[in-house]
């Protein structure tokens, strides 16, 4: 361990470069004029004028790249303009990490201006988790933490709110282990499952693919293309779908179905089973009442997120990676 621990900040560009991290999208205010100051020359700051086109920005950055996104916004104020963008990313599983400056702690007993009250609750629900660190050791742990949520499957954006004069101070020595850390994601159904999956496949008769935005968040456009030329099935998106999951010049490709109970199902009345694949089922918006699925199909769900396997109303769910 070396004799002079380095600063929080230190730390956390750091812990950024271990996850492949060299570029911040972002609309600062005072509250983040510590965070930039003396700013890495290994790295670039995306600078937008509006919140919600730094999220843009930065939510089509995540999904090229396969990696996490960091945002670097001000306090309520800027984390309130993104809130529009943080829909969409949760909706299309974009992992983005997203950092708001904190007034300083040791003011916040006052109330003063630029404190952003209740932190952690301001973005919910649209986030996967919220974080306040509770002390400036706690930093480098939460955007660790952050960046690993982001990632792990479904992925989506993370909050953390970080008083402003945390940068500045030094890390506990525990904190050193962060920088090289890693986590990975793998799993596969067993054997049992996998064949009792293939079986209702092989059994039915007029099979069709509904498809989620996930399917392009995890580079399996092409592996359901081929599964619906396999199936002699039509390929439909998922309604309201915030990321294009099958190519549309494809001759299995048959649209993209719309987002009320009884159109979804008239749509689906010729097929008994219904394969959804990296979406939820189904997202819905318009008020248009009718019957989930038709009365003869079953329905097959695999998913990687565990909250829209726990929600959906009808079908038998799988979640773990999808490819």
């Amino acid at each position: 361990m070396t004799n002079t621990l380095p600063s929080v900040k230190e730390t956390v560009f750091q812990i950024l470069r271990n996850h492949g991290v060299d570029k911040v999208f972002g609309n600062p205010g005072s509250n983040e004029l510590h965070f930039l100051r003396n700013f890495p020359d290994d790295f670039e700051y995306i600078l937008g004028l509006d919140e919600g086109v730094v999220i843009g920005i930065a939510e089509g950055y995540a999904q090229a790249k396969g990696q996490p996104a960091f945002v670097n916004l001000h306090s309520a104020a800027g984390t309130g303009n993104a809130m529009g963008g943080l829909t969409n990313a949760r909706n299309s599983h974009s992992p983005i990490v997203v950092t708001a400056g904190q007034q300083a702690r040791t003011m916040t007993y006052a109330d003063p201006m630029l404190k952003n009250t209740d932190a952690t609750m301001l973005p919910r629900p649209l986030v996967k988790d919220s974080f306040e660190p509770l002390s400036h050791e706690e930093v480098p742990h939460s955007i660790n933490r952050a960046l690993n949520s982001a990632m792990a499957p479904a992925k989506g954006p993370v909050y953390v709110s970080i008083p402003y004069d945390d940068w500045e101070k030094t890390i506990s020595e525990n904190a050193l282990q962060l920088e090289k850390r890693r986590v990975s994601h793998c799993g596969a159904p067993d054997k049992v499952l996998l064949e009792r999956i293939s079986y209702q496949i092989q059994a039915a008769k007029h099979p069709v693919l509904v498809l989620g935005p996930e399917v392009d968040g995890e580079g399996c456009n092409g592996l359901v293309a081929k599964l619906a030329e396999k199936l002699h099935a039509p390929a439909w998106v998922a309604p309201s779908a915030p990321r294009c999951p099958f190519p549309t010049n494809h001759r299995c490709f048959a649209g993209i179905l719309p987002a009320g109970e009884a159109a979804l199902c008239s749509h689906l009345i010729d097929h008994d089973l219904i394969i959804v694949i990296g979406g939820p089922v189904f997202r819905y918006h318009q008020n248009d009442p009718g019957t989930l699925i038709p009365d003869q199909a079953e329905l097959i769900h695999i998913t990687s997120d565990s909250d829209e396997a726990a929600r959906a109303p009808v079908g038998e769910a799988v979640v773990g990676s999808i490819k």
